[in-house]
């Protein structure tokens, strides 16, 4: 008796091959594997296992120097471009916060040819960090606010330069999640 026949109970259902806790009564139209509907693929020759479909994560690639290089001067225009205008317009936080992070992520996308992996991801981060940092300097520049003000962080100027702690974190992290996830 092999293990697939030890586990058939009276009704003729099995234990799932990659769930063992469930119960199931399909099998891989190729190899015969017992697989449950979350496992299963559906293919144009019936129903298989993630084994015999070729089931495999979408590729990465290592991306060459000039495909990196083109992506990181698309994605740095838009950051500077939208760091610019979050400096000129405080009060659009979440608007812009989503216009940096998704504007660099596809810009980075059509420079590289929808090309993803860690390098790209990495290089999305940065293009990020000098978009908001950017945003930053030009309002401290048009408040008149000078580096060492800043570095002190004397009272009112973090009032001055729209630092609200939960929502500025909010509005910093979403642009390098969009950026993450897209490169993922």
């Amino acid at each position: 008796m092999t293990t697939t026949e030890a586990t058939t109970n009276a009704s003729g259902e099995t234990r799932c091959s990659y769930h063992p806790s469930v119960p199931t009564r399909l099998r891989c139209s190729r190899c015969g594997k017992p697989i449950c509907p979350r496992c299963s693929v559906r293919t144009p020759v019936g129903l298989r296992c993630p084994d015999c479909a070729g089931v495999r994560g979408l590729p990465t690639y290592a991306t060459n120097p000039t495909v990196l290089a083109r992506a990181g001067g698309a994605g740095l225009a838009v950051a500077l471009g939208v760091g610019l205008l979050w400096g000129f317009a405080p009060n659009w936080g979440f608007y812009l916060a989503l216009l940096l992070g998704f504007g660099v992520a596809e810009a980075m996308a059509w420079a590289s040819n929808a090309k993803r992996g860690r390098d790209l991801q990495g290089l999305a981060l940065l293009v990020v960090a000098v978009g908001l940092v950017l945003s930053r300097v030009v309002l401290a520049q048009r408040l008149g606010i000078t580096w060492a003000e800043v570095n002190a962080l004397r009272p009112g100027v973090e009032q001055l330069l729209r630092l609200r702690f939960i929502p500025d974190i909010l509005f910093a992290a979403l642009p390098f999640v969009i950026g993450w996830i897209r490169f993922r």
